[in-house]
């Protein structure tokens, strides 16, 4: 979203309002109604009226706090475009009763309101049930670019907040398993403050700037995840030419990205093991991330924002 708002089409500005806050929840309510009552002065400030209210939801929650926002810009006559996000959409959609069903479908139908998807997967998956989607990508942030000095040797990577969906634990129970194969092998997790044995570095919650370094310096960057939406992690290693292997839990695996079999030690280790001894060419990966830069990006949103205006 920020780098959305950083970088609009040609000829178009952007605002980048804010409805989610990480802390405790009286916290997350101040931001919503924070964030509900600025978009309320504006769509009631003819000066200050947008042309579209680009929403960006996950499930749950987030989808009921951005329908809200939709139905006050609907009300105001903006056009709406409802860019859906969350990794398991399809199962919190299937979870709902079928009225609630019926009603994030109409939210979708109404005039004037354009879904967006992250991959063909995705639009392949909830197009039935919501109606037409389109397709549009997240951008990867400007600046990404291979290192360059040489990479460290047999050293792997995970990129993510400690939860069971990131594989944490499994990261670590691989990399034990390679070490008989690759005894200078080592793990570095973000997440966690706290890890052993010593050839594992926790560093728990990093910068943009020390995931850049550790994006440029890792051997492979591992995404044992049980579901994303789409994880701008691996499309930030490709732009630095940072080999990848995923879950095959995943959809729509970029080209030049390996995938293994979810929770299967055996088959992770093949691929890493293959990964170490015959890496992929840096020149290749690099190509696989130029449809998600944002000059490309920002090339097809101008295209969806021009098509959504009622002239």
């Amino acid at each position: 979203m920020h780098i959305l708002a950083e970088n609009p089409p040609e000829g178009w500005e952007a605002e980048l309002l804010a409805s989610h806050v990480v802390g405790s929840p009286w916290a997350k309510w101040r931001a919503y109604r924070r964030a509900r009552s600025t978009l309320i002065r504006m769509l009631n400030d003819p000066t200050q009226r947008p042309d579209v209210v680009h929403l960006h939801t996950a499930a749950d929650w987030s989808w009921w706090r951005k329908r809200r926002f939709a139905l006050l810009g609907h009300a105001a006559g903006c056009k709406i475009v409802v860019h859906i996000h969350s990794g398991k959409f399809d199962t919190w959609l299937n979870s709902c009763s079928l009225r609630k069903q019926r009603l994030i479908r109409d939210t979708l139908q109404r005039p004037m309101t354009t879904g967006v998807v992250l991959s063909n997967a995705w639009k392949s998956r909830l197009e039935s049930q919501l109606g037409e989607l389109l397709v549009v990508s997240n951008p990867i942030k400007p600046g990404l670019e291979p290192p360059t000095e040489p990479r460290s040797k047999n050293n792997l990577l995970l990129l993510g907040r400690d939860s069971a969906v990131k594989g944490h634990d499994f990261a670590i129970e691989l990399s034990n398993h390679l070490r008989s194969e690759f005894p200078e092998l080592t793990l570095t997790l973000t997440g966690r403050n706290l890890a052993e044995p010593n050839w594992i570095r926790a560093l728990g919650w990093v910068t943009e700037d020390e995931k850049l370094r550790l994006l440029q310096n890792s051997t492979i960057l591992l995404v044992p995840s049980e579901y994303e939406g789409q994880p701008m992690v691996v499309l930030e290693a490709l732009a630095c030419g940072l080999p990848v292997c995923v879950s095959d839990r995943l959809v729509d695996i970029p080209k030049g990205v390996e995938a293994a079999d979810y929770g299967d030690i055996e088959h992770w280790a093949k691929v890493i093991s293959g990964l170490l001894k015959s890496p992929p060419d840096a020149i290749t990966l690099l190509e696989s991330s130029q449809p998600y830069r944002i000059e490309s990006i920002s090339k097809e949103w101008k295209r969806v924002y021009e098509s959504a205006i009622v002239l």
